[in-house]
């Protein structure tokens, strides 16, 4: 693997720039690849969102976020999340992967089809009723009894969305 830098350029004139602190702060190694790039490192330490940076010297290994969510191909489908029924737990616009092939519904953020929609809510199943929860209070359960109109369709395994 080859190293990219980026950051001051070292020449015999700015040498003597390179034991400047604030200088070699600014260089960063970046790996450079030839062809896809389809693993994300996963880091020995954590990110600490104060001053120091991290360094390739902190890097365990590379991890594939397909092999980490993805245990199964064909069963595997994501979500754009709509609405704040799921707050604190989903935002809205965050992806959501769902696993259908998993079938530990109780007490799990799922995906359930419910009055001819796929909606998003934790299902915590008693005695005879099932009952859809939001994890924002503002929101009433959701009653169901007999299992007759509502199919579970996936657990929500993951969910990723951007930083504000």
């Amino acid at each position: 693997m080859r190293k990219f830098i980026i950051g001051p350029m070292e020449s015999k004139k700015h040498i003597h720039s390179l034991l400047d602190p604030a200088l070699i702060l600014n260089r960063i190694e970046l790996p450079v690849i030839d062809g896809p790039f389809p693993h994300t490192p996963v880091m020995l330490a954590k990110l600490s969102c104060g001053l120091f940076g991290i360094s390739d010297d902190l890097i365990e290994k590379y991890q594939s976020l397909d092999s980490l969510f993805i245990k199964n191909r064909y069963n595997t489908f994501f979500f754009e999340a709509a609405g704040d029924s799921m707050e604190p737990t989903i935002y809205q616009g965050q992806v959501l992967i769902v696993d259908r092939a998993r079938k530990d519904f109780n007490g799990r953020v799922c995906a359930v089809e419910y009055e001819d929609k796929i909606i998003c809510k934790r299902v915590l199943i008693k005695n005879d009723a099932i009952i859809l929860r939001s994890d924002n209070q503002k929101y009433k359960d959701i009653l169901v009894y007999n299992n007759e109109s509502v199919n579970f369709w996936g657990i929500v395994i993951a969910n990723a969305g951007y930083v504000k």
